[in-house]
């Protein structure tokens, strides 16, 4: 992929997050440590574009518009220059958002395990699977290609996995497979993808 690069970043934890609830497309607010994680990844990113113009965009999910008001802040940024994308917004679990692994097993036996028995295709009832959130995050990855200015995205676990996959072209066991961390971001530009890790201060 030519084009500036992409600063791809995940929401800080949330209440949900802490509690092991899947959120999917309900929402929870974030934590304590979830704002530090979001102050000190905003810190991280001021001092790596040193002044460059920058454009921030959020999924409309609470979490990441969050996150986002809180490395806005850090970037000298208002809340209204937050853009929104719908593709940004986390994949669905459907009937089970809200739910945790367990509930949604006692609910419906053998659902987690033919989850992980094919990650990339199994669709939840009402949701998502990863394939079909490819589908839609290809689309923005191709808007993205020929960009000239830097644009910082901030999403969700799933959906970062898919947007690294997309761009370094994994196969879909790698993708589900990638981490999904909040004490971090990631750079994704023309050499390949790095990953920064930032220090979140204790409370």
């Amino acid at each position: 992929m030519s084009g500036a690069p992409i600063f791809l970043l995940r929401h800080g934890e949330t209440e949900w997050n802490a509690i092991g609830r899947i959120q999917g497309r309900l929402d929870s607010p974030l934590t304590a440590l979830g704002c530090r994680q979001a102050a000190a990844v905003g810190a991280a990113l001021r001092a790596q574009l040193d002044g460059a113009a920058i454009e921030l965009r959020s999924s409309p999910l609470g979490r990441a518009r969050q996150t986002a008001s809180i490395v806005a802040a850090t970037l000298g940024l208002a809340d209204a220059d937050i853009g929104t994308d719908e593709r940004l917004r986390e994949m669905s679990w459907g009937r089970w958002d809200g739910m945790t692994h367990a509930e949604i097993e006692a609910a419906a036996p053998g659902t987690i395990a033919a989850r992980h028995a094919d990650h990339w295709a199994h669709v939840p009832p009402e949701g998502e699977s990863y394939a079909m959130g490819a589908a839609r995050i290809a689309g923005l990855l191709d808007e993205l290609r020929e960009r000239t200015q830097p644009i910082v995205l901030v999403s969700h676990g799933a959906v970062s996995r898919v947007i690294r996959g997309l761009f370094a072209a994994l196969p879909p066991a790698a993708i589900v497979a990638l981490p999904e961390p909040q004490d971090a971001y990631h750079r994704l530009a023309a050499g390949g993808i790095e990953v920064i890790r930032v220090t979140v201060p204790p409370a």
